[in-house]
């Protein structure tokens, strides 16, 4: 095999690599985008029914997934009575740099159905442990609470009692009785209201995050991966053409040698 055929098969192959390389920098900044639009929706979401007016929990009962997804944030009114024996507290949510535990709650409505009522955030002690007790009464009671989405990340080991995260099928397990599968609420308020409760959770962040820039990083290193395959291969051009020829002086160093002719001239025109 001659010399050319070599040095192209390297290129060719050089090639492809990049090939490869661009193909999955477009799928991870395909994946940013997709992360992107999940944000946008959110927000979206969030905005467009965050201050809206209560429903009543029945009209939730028809809705499939996708549909409760729509109304996410949407605040609904019920009643019933907390099942106080399931508390559950869920672990490492800080606020602000203090550790403390996320309250949830099983909800009873007076039809038999249990949904999980997320009540708020109690801090820890210096053990990590909850600071205070504040397990609601198990008195019947009319709640005003926002729809929220469970939470993706199946739940770890932990003691009795405890929690890792807010994911339904997970928390179903660990009750060991049904609760509602497409939704969880957040507690605005309840009547009667209890002595003392669990700090409420602020309305979260408008942020749709850093997935554009990320996104159009990826892009522009597909693009570079092309760019110095490029700059290898005119690279290599010229220095075999140096070899070849020993007169041949690149480009580069030609407006080097230029300019370095200009500046001795000028230092003998002015001696002249």
């Amino acid at each position: 095999m001659s010399m050319f055929s070599k040095t192209w098969l390297r290129w060719l192959a050089w090639f492809l690599l990049a090939v490869a390389f661009a193909v999955s920098c477009f799928f991870l900044a395909d994946w940013q985008l997709d992360r992107r639009d999940q944000a946008v929706s959110k927000i979206q979401r969030m905005v467009e029914n965050y201050d809206n007016s209560a429903l009543p929990y029945a009209s939730l009962s028809d809705l499939n997934q996708e549909q409760v997804t729509e109304i996410e944030w949407s605040p609904i009114e019920l009643q019933g009575k907390y099942l106080t024996e399931s508390e559950l507290l869920v672990r490492n949510r800080p606020i602000a740099g203090q550790p403390g535990f996320l309250q949830l709650v099983p909800f009873e409505l007076s039809n038999g159905k249990r949904v999980l009522v997320e009540r708020g955030w109690i801090p820890a002690d210096s053990q990590l442990q909850p600071a205070t007790i504040m397990t609601p009464s198990a008195v019947e009671k009319s709640l005003i609470a926002r729809v929220k989405l469970g939470e993706q990340t199946p739940n770890r080991e932990s003691p009795e009692g405890f929690a890792t995260s807010i994911h339904l099928e997970s928390l179903e397990q660990i009750l060991g009785f049904d609760i509602e599968q497409r939704f969880y609420l957040r507690l605005i308020e309840e009547e009667p209201s209890e002595g003392s409760v669990p700090q409420p959770l602020s309305k979260p962040v408008l942020d749709e995050g850093n997935h554009l820039s990320y996104a159009v990083q990826w892009i522009l290193f597909a693009l570079m991966g092309f760019f110095a395959l490029y700059w290898a291969i005119k690279q290599e051009r010229e220095f075999r053409r140096m070899e070849s020829d020993p007169s041949y002086v690149p480009k580069s160093k030609r407006k080097q040698k230029i300019t370095d002719a200009d500046v001795e001239d000028q230092i003998l025109d002015s001696r002249t």
